[in-house]
């Protein structure tokens, strides 16, 4: 079976800030961050920071590098 590589046909999500994640890049623990833009994140990252909540800092951290590494492409 070959897959169609058209970006055209590719499922996913689209941020705020224009930001596409495509379905398949998806886990359980980004999907929640899928559609903010890369601000929002920042300013949660801040609020998780304060609350100590560092498995989320992690979380929002590494989608951060993901969507900057996009950015350099």
């Amino acid at each position: 079976m070959e897959h169609n590589k058209d970006a055209s046909s590719v499922l996913g999500f689209y941020a705020a800030d224009g930001t596409f994640t495509p379905v398949t890049n998806l886990t359980a623990r980004t999907l929640e961050y899928a559609n903010r833009s890369k601000s929002e994140l920042e300013a949660l990252l801040e609020e998780n920071i304060d609350a100590e909540r560092y498995e989320q800092c992690a979380v929002i951290r590494d989608e951060l590098i993901r969507r900057s590494a996009i950015v350099r492409k």
